[in-house]
């Protein structure tokens, strides 16, 4: 076998390993904050703004797009989506209403129709909690995943649905 084929073997079954460490879910001690104010109640400046940093770019990658806005507040209720983009390449997604703030962890936190908040983490939605209780620890319940139709290239994706319960 040639070296450079065994350079691409060794490299390709790597990336499964790495993927696979993507679908853990977030760590026990990751508690939810609501507002700048609630995690520097719990920890620095320093550290709170960071962490709403690094969820901000998170969201912004990774949160669900919709073709439109009544699609996006079927799944997050009414008044929890905004719109990006302009014109014909605009899209909308939930608002993060928060961030889980744990041990080397940072992720948006999404406001479901019921009040509950939910985060993402290898593209699996969690509960973690409601936003009367921000700031707790999580309990981190799988939420329902539902197929949703969007209009485009890729027209089926995955959303979540906010009826797990909290």
């Amino acid at each position: 076998m040639k070296k450079s084929k065994a350079i691409r073997l060794v490299l390709l079954g790597g990336t499964g390993l790495t993927l696979a460490a993507c679908d853990e879910p977030p760590p026990n001690d990751a508690r939810f904050f609501a507002s700048l104010d609630e995690c520097t109640a719990v920890h620095s400046q320093a550290v709170c703004e960071d962490a709403l940093g690094k969820s901000a770019q998170t969201h912004l990658a990774e949160a669900p797009r919709f073709a439109a806005k009544e699609q996006c507040e079927a799944e997050f209720g009414a008044g929890n989506c905004e719109t990006r983009g302009e014109g014909m390449g605009s899209y909308f997604l939930p608002m993060m209403m928060g961030y889980m703030l744990g041990n080397a962890f940072s992720r948006p936190v999404y406001r479901g129709p019921d009040g509950g908040a939910f985060t993402r983490s290898g593209g699996k939605f969690y509960n973690v909690g409601n936003f009367a209780a921000a700031g707790r620890g999580a309990p981190f319940q799988p939420g329902q995943i539902a197929q949703v139709q969007r209009g485009g290239f890729g027209s089926t994706a995955s959303a979540f649905r906010s009826s797990a319960g909290t």
